[in-house]
């Protein structure tokens, strides 16, 4: 049972224990799991799959209708790089001249992405 800071200081007195007189508000327990995801949505900071789902949804906004065919997203690693597999090296080379266009695409659906560089594989 829990009881109000006034009882547990009456109960102290009683049994010749110190009195706790800090200004501190008592709180309900939490788990870690809980605290995160409060700390999260203040913050509105997205979880790394929930970013990978927002550029895997929009890929073909991202990439373009033609070139989202060819290559596909694969992972965002926790430096913010996002890895993408392409299907040859004529794809690869015209999405790296389109890097910074990609970059912007991604910076305007997905903010807080924290995403800032692509790399393009085979």
């Amino acid at each position: 049972m829990k009881f109000s800071r006034k009882i547990q200081n009456l109960i102290a007195d009683f049994r010749g224990l110190p009195r706790d007189d800090s200004l501190s508000k008592s709180r309900d327990e939490r788990s870690i799991a809980q605290l995160f995801h409060e700390i999260l949505k203040k913050y509105a900071i997205k979880s790394s799959v929930e970013i990978a789902e927002a550029v895997l949804e929009n890929w073909p906004r991202i990439a373009g209708n033609t070139l989202c065919k060819l290559c596909t997203p694969q992972g965002i690693t926790a430096a913010g790089t996002l890895t993408v597999k392409v299907q040859n090296s004529v794809v690869r080379q015209e999405l790296f001249l389109q890097k910074k266009e990609i970059l912007q695409r991604i910076h305007e659906i997905c903010p807080q992405s924290g995403i800032g560089d692509v790399v393009f594989s085979l």
